[in-house]
């Protein structure tokens, strides 16, 4: 009887665990809606801004906060996609703060994928900017991938990487395939 209730006590926090990490994940982390697609339009939502890609004109107008333009395609040099490891202070205290933390292959992060236009005259126009939570703990790597894994196919936690690569593939086939630099 005391192993059952011991078994009970050890599924009932695994699911209290993945529960936590589902709702501490799904927190807006970016994201990336097309508006309209038409041969002639295309238009794009991202966490940056608004953007349209006419294919008359040859242009990308943008809303980016307080920025609006418009690049003539042809202005256009290339796509910069980056991807960027952050540190994540705050959720590695709210997860729990260890001495493992210290060293660098086990801090917590945030990877921060964006995309923008460059210009030939060098101008940067941010396209898409998200972010993902990456928890890192010694010795529970294969906790951490089965428990996103779980996540991700019961659709709690989103796959940001897949989704950059996914818009920065639609973006540059809209823009006439600019190279990428």
């Amino acid at each position: 009887m005391a192993i059952l209730t011991f078994l009970a006590f050890c599924v009932l926090g695994i699911l209290l665990d993945h529960l936590w990490v589902a709702l501490f994940s799904a927190r807006p982390n970016g994201k990336f809606n097309v508006v309209r697609e038409t041969p002639t339009s295309f238009s794009f939502q991202s966490r940056v801004g608004t953007y349209t890609v006419n294919a008359g004109s040859q242009s990308l107008s943008y809303v980016s906060g307080k920025n609006r333009g418009t690049l003539k395609l042809g202005d256009i040099k290339g796509l910069e996609y980056r991807v960027e490891q952050k540190h994540a202070l705050l959720e590695e205290w709210f997860f729990g703060f260890d001495l493992t933390d210290f060293l660098s292959e086990y801090r917590d992060t945030i990877d921060w994928y964006s995309i923008a236009a460059v210009t030939s005259d060098g101008k940067r126009v941010p396209l898409y900017l998200s972010g993902q939570y990456q928890r890192r703990e010694f010795l529970l790597e294969w906790y951490i991938n089965i428990q996103a894994e779980v996540l991700l196919r019961l659709g709690l936690l989103k796959d940001i990487e897949a989704q950059s690569h996914k818009a920065l593939d639609l973006i540059r086939s809209r823009l006439g395939n600019p190279k990428l630099l």
